[in-house]
């Protein structure tokens, strides 16, 4: 056997240790419920609103106090949803070299992603480049993890109430700190999101005109596919299915938080829409499918599952390739 086909079953084996667990974690009924009733009574206004809407910053929301250095940042979100663990914002921040005068990379992680290891190794590879860095914490991840469950357990979960609550907080959350940026004469924001954070980073291309380049990697664009088609969500579907809630109710209201059936504002040739080949939560299809609609983005892929180590290295070489203004 090849040492190509060796890598590439590798690459689907892990994907599927990692749908299994995820599955298994899923089984312990952390999530809470909630009927059909309760969905519908929560899901009722969707069908009017925009994105631009769903995703407004709140009159009330106050910009966050920023450092200076090297350090976190932490503040109340203005999204506060039923778990008080979750409702202080985490962003773990590095200053470029010309402090605010450099541009800012927000590095947006997956879903269930438990280490920071990586992340802090990027944001040194994005200081030597010019880029100040932000790891933002997203919802009930590392330091907003609500006691007693896994990073990222309650995240998208058959709460989907929940689940859209969450992705809410993390768009406006997201929102106010790129006002605060903008309010300290940052040049250029990036976002730079791999799954779960790819999706919240699609979305803030949709809001953001402050927002330069946006790196898509794996994002989940694909909700409705996402929730009732990959093997990542077998447990979930069957949890929705025993509170009598069906695709079929669910995939109208996907249109609001699928960043694939809208436009960006940011421009497209500043997007990068990165799959890997053997993914089956955010399929090639689908992200090249966006990509064509996004016209003049730019597309690639790496023979690797949802889980994987080639897109962020090869991410960065194609946006210092394709987009070398962002790189003085």
């Amino acid at each position: 056997m090849r040492a190509g086909s060796i890598k590439d079953l590798a690459a689907i084996g892990i994907d599927g240790l990692s749908f299994g667990f995820i599955n298994a974690l899923q089984l312990r009924g952390k999530s809470g419920a909630h009927d059909e009733e309760s969905m519908r009574a929560y899901f009722s206004r969707w069908p009017s609103l925009e994105p631009r809407d769903f995703f407004a910053v709140p009159g009330d929301a106050t910009s966050p106090d920023l450092p200076d250095r090297r350090g976190t940042v932490r503040f109340a979100s203005p999204v506060p949803c039923d778990r008080p663990e979750n409702n202080q914002v985490h962003m773990d921040f590095w200053p470029g070299p010309k402090g605010w005068g450099s541009p800012v990379m927000f590095m947006l992680h997956g879903m269930m992603s438990v280490s920071d290891v990586g992340y802090r190794m990027w944001a040194d590879k994005l200081n030597r480049l010019g880029w100040s860095a932000a790891f933002f914490h997203l919802p009930y991840h590392y330091g907003r993890r609500p006691s007693g469950t896994w990073s990222g357990e309650l995240a998208l979960t058959s709460n989907i109430i929940r689940t859209a609550e969450g992705l809410r907080q993390a768009v406006v959350e997201l929102r106010v700190v790129c006002r605060a940026l903008r309010e300290r004469g940052v040049p250029h924001i990036g976002l730079w999101g791999t799954s779960y954070g790819g999706w919240v980073a699609g979305l803030l291309a949709l809001l953001e005109s402050s927002v330069s380049t946006a790196w898509l990697l794996e994002p989940i664009i694909g909700v409705e596919e996402a929730i009732f088609v990959s093997p990542a969500a077998i447990t979930l579907r069957r949890q929705l299915a025993r509170r009598g809630i069906s695709r079929a109710m669910v995939a109208p209201y996907c249109r609001l938080v699928c960043p694939g059936l809208h436009q960006p504002l940011i421009p497209p040739e500043n997007i990068l829409l990165m799959a890997g080949t053997f993914d089956r939560i955010s399929p090639p299809a689908t992200i090249r499918r966006v990509h064509e609609q996004w016209k003049g983005s730019h597309y690639a892929e790496c023979r690797q599952g949802h889980v994987g180590y080639q897109l962020m290295p090869e991410s960065l070489r194609l946006a210092r390739e394709k987009m070398p203004h962002l790189f003085p």
